[in-house]
């Protein structure tokens, strides 16, 4: 039971249950407290611990603040699962972050990159970054099913899909690594292009909100250290596939975000063009197919099916938007950005 696992472990004795967003919480002492799955952890536990107390020891007081327990341990066993024990911040309304606009999200976001990119100095063994050599290694592992595939004939309907579409994917990919690995090696970095605290999937939903007045709340376990085109690439990346919204919206709400960052300074050159390569490195269409191919449950792999065929559909508007991200790019920011116009006319 939990509030026996709670006060065995903590000494803390919930006086009241409570949800935000996807994750439980509790109130316990007159003071808030949310439950985290260790699973959710992007990165070593003291790299965690670390960033945390640095963001909150410059002025941050949205950060949770991790709980140790009985033992000193960072992490518990609760109810079968590894779990942390957050402190939720209870901090005063004129004080608090707060997020009422997209506008203001890229605004705090920039915020946010800046303090941690300050603090960098204290991480000197971490590398922002390296993600054309991670986006080979995937490409390497679908390479290999495709090789299979291709040799023992295909079994199932996404098996043919997968055959027909993995080459038009494996040239995008090879254009996103090629365009990353340009943009390091013939654009010189500046400052604002060091590495930082970022996410590990930057989305509206990765801060949580806690009062309609717009306070959040931002949850340590997502942290990891990379360069600041990272969390621009991933809101976008999420923003676009958003079922409800039509395009002129989502054109425009990625418009607002990218003015509420740049509003202090425009991105460089060099960050622009990583933000470029990460969005066009298919990353659904990886994971769709890893978790496809992974899945143990015929029930699961159905449902992989058919998340592989709706992101399918969707995949021509892709190309088009990040055509006109491109033309955009160069008509208002760097015209001297290389062509990409072999994503006109590319048909899966």
């Amino acid at each position: 039971m939990l509030e026996r696992n709670l006060y065995d472990h903590y000494k803390l004795y919930c006086t009241e249950r409570f949800s935000i967003g996807e994750f439980e919480g509790f109130q316990a002492n007159q003071e808030s407290y949310l439950i985290i799955p260790k699973d959710e952890l992007q990165m070593e536990e003291s790299q965690m611990l670390a960033f945390s107390e640095y963001m909150r020891s410059v002025g941050d007081d949205s950060v949770l603040e991790l709980v140790q327990n009985r033992s000193n341990q960072p992490s518990t066993l609760i109810d079968g699962s590894e779990v942390y024990v957050f402190k939720i911040p209870n901090v005063r309304e004129d004080r608090s972050v707060r997020i009422r606009s997209t506008q203001d999200l890229g605004g705090q976001l920039r915020d946010w990159h800046v303090k941690g990119q300050q603090g960098a100095v204290n991480w000197t063994t971490l590398t922002a970054g390296r993600w054309p050599t991670i986006w080979e290694q995937r490409l390497e592992q679908l390479e290999n099913w495709y090789a299979q595939k291709r040799a023992t004939g295909p079994t199932s309907t996404t098996d043919e899909v997968f055959l027909y579409t993995y080459p038009y994917f494996m040239g995008v990919t090879e254009n996103a690594i090629q365009y990353a690995v340009d943009t390091e090696l013939d654009i010189p970095m500046e400052p604002r292009d060091s590495g930082t605290i970022c996410h590990s999937r930057f989305k509206d939903t990765s801060w949580l909100k806690v009062s309609e007045s717009g306070q959040i709340i931002k949850l340590p376990t997502t942290f990891l250290f990379d360069h600041p085109a990272r969390d621009l690439a991933e809101w976008i990346r999420d923003r676009r596939v958003q079922p409800e919204e039509r395009h002129s919206q989502m054109k425009q709400e990625i418009s607002l975000f990218l003015r509420g960052y740049e509003e202090t300074q425009v991105l460089s050159r060099y960050s622009w063009q990583l933000m470029y390569a990460r969005l066009l490195f298919p990353l659904y269409y990886f994971e769709l197919i890893e978790q496809y191919y992974r899945a143990q449950m015929p029930q699961e792999q159905l449902q992989f099916a058919s998340d592989i065929e709706s992101f399918l559909d969707k995949e021509k508007e892709n190309g088009a938007f990040l055509n006109e991200l491109a033309e955009e790019a160069k008509l208002h920011r760097y015209q001297s950005i290389p062509e990409l116009d072999w994503i006109i006319g590319q048909k899966i």
